[in-house]
């Protein structure tokens, strides 16, 4: 049951994510398990099964029959969420209807999915809606059970000493980095002609009675924008940039607003619906375009923000907080986050290739020359980096890799809880397990 305990958390968000596609399929169903007052249908399994094959997951003869062990798991934490009185908000609720229904709309705009599903998408979120709050209970139930377990200094130790030597390999080379970003400045003919642009557009769309979605599809330069005439779904607070939010929340349904700018460019909103604290609404972006000396201007402006550092004004982490034009890390001093892990500390080799190649030819406390950087958006800026230090490939020790070690000492630990409580819970819950080619690998649950 440890073994599954990882599978499980694979499997849980792969069903999370899987849930909308999964309700539009019609097909008779024969009941493959009861748990509690839950169902397990076939389609259930078979759709979870499809997912998880497309997501690359080999089958060795196994996998299917996991997958209904998995189901029954997050089934038994359904039913004592119940029994516990666990409750999920609506406004839990309404942030993920919109947070998936938003993920598809991304990919296929408003109108395919419609035309796919066979519904809108308001009647979409009705149908859902149940589903969802089962999968938002049964998340709560796992992570009330899993933050019962905690770790102290001395049970890390002991997990350490425990760990078989000859398993303990080596840990890879790490970094910790900083940087300090600066966006080159944007021409005036550019913000001049996006913005008179911005006001033709919502003169069409006010005075004219222009269709919106038509016109963001002829026009926004959003990536993904086009495909789903500018639709950004319900949102609440804190979900866009704050330049974003102060605008689109002063709206009232079917307001278009006057041209505004953000990180991203300029936009014109258009706001469809608002429901308390959420909103609905669509916009259309237009990118700025960069000086003709923008690019000099960014790489002078560096350079002057290094000569601060290097003349002891500023450290680079304070340089960071108050120069860089990167939101996401000047709050830190700079700092670069792995972007699967959140740490700090960064697989030398889980660097994209450009960063790889500079950082590994760098010295500790070293700070590089001023470089061209191309965000996930696609923007063009320009970075200087601080490699803060650079851990070489070691075998794993407690002064060096004590969160490490302590994180899989926790998940461990959580693991003998987790299946201590499955263990009781089949005890205590109704279980009934039908005829299938599954039963000697189900056997566990009805023994």
């Amino acid at each position: 049951m440890k073994r599954k305990l990882v599978v499980f958390g694979v499997l849980f968000s792969c069903l999370t994510a899987f849930q909308l596609v999964k309700a539009q399929t019609e097909t008779i169903d024969r009941i493959v398990a009861i748990v509690g007052e839950e169902i397990i249908l076939q389609s259930d399994i078979d759709n979870q099964y499809n997912y998880v094959r497309s997501q690359g997951q080999a089958d060795d003869g196994s996998l299917q029959c996991e997958v209904v062990n998995e189901l029954i798991v997050s089934k038994l934490l359904l039913d004592k969420a119940r029994q516990d009185s666990l409750i999920v908000s609506e406004d839990q609720v309404n942030a993920e209807l919109d947070r998936r229904i938003n993920y598809f709309l991304t990919g296929m705009g408003r109108d395919e999915f419609e035309r796919v599903y066979g519904k809108t998408v308001e009647q979409f979120r009705v149908d859902v809606r149940p589903e969802i709050e089962k999968d938002l209970l049964t998340e709560q139930m796992r992570n009330t059970l899993l933050a019962e377990a905690d770790v102290t200094p001395r049970e890390v130790r002991q997990f350490f000493d425990d760990l078989p030597l000859d398993t303990i390999g080596y840990l890879p080379a790490e970094v910790e980095l900083n940087h300090i970003v600066v966006r080159p400045p944007y021409s005036k003919e550019s913000e001049t002609s996006t913005i008179e642009l911005l006001d033709d557009i919502r003169r069409q769309a006010t005075e004219e009675n222009a269709d919106f979605a038509s016109l963001a599809k002829r026009y926004t330069e959003e990536p993904g924008g086009k495909s789903r005439g500018g639709d950004l779904g319900w949102f609440g607070r804190n979900q866009m940039v704050p330049e974003f939010e102060e605008v689109v929340f002063q709206m009232r349904p079917g307001d278009v607003s006057k041209p505004f700018q953000t990180e991203f460019g300029y936009h014109v909103v258009k706001l469809y619906e608002k429901r308390g604290e959420r909103v609905r609404a669509a916009h259309i972006l237009r990118k700025l375009r960069v000086s003709a000396d923008g690019d000099s201007v960014a790489m002078d402006s560096l350079n002057k923000i290094l000569h601060l550092v290097e003349t002891d004004s500023l450290t680079f982490e304070q340089a960071a907080q108050v120069y860089s034009d990167d939101r996401v890390t000047k709050h830190c001093g700079g700092c670069i986050s792995n972007p699967q892990t959140q740490e700090l500390r960064i697989p030398l080799d889980a660097l994209d290739a450009n960063m790889y190649l500079k950082v590994e030819e760098m010295k500790q406390g070293e700070i590089s020359e001023p470089m061209e950087l191309i965000q996930g958006d696609g923007t063009r800026v320009f970075h200087v980096i601080y490699l803060r230090s650079k851990i070489p490939p070691h075998k794993p020790n407690l002064r060096d890799d004590y969160q490490k070690i302590r994180n899989a000492a926790l998940q461990a630990k959580q693991a003998e809880r987790f299946d201590a409580w499955l263990q009781s819970a089949r005890k205590n819950i109704y279980i009934d397990i039908k005829p299938t080619e599954c039963q000697n690998a189900l056997k566990i649950w009805v023994e």
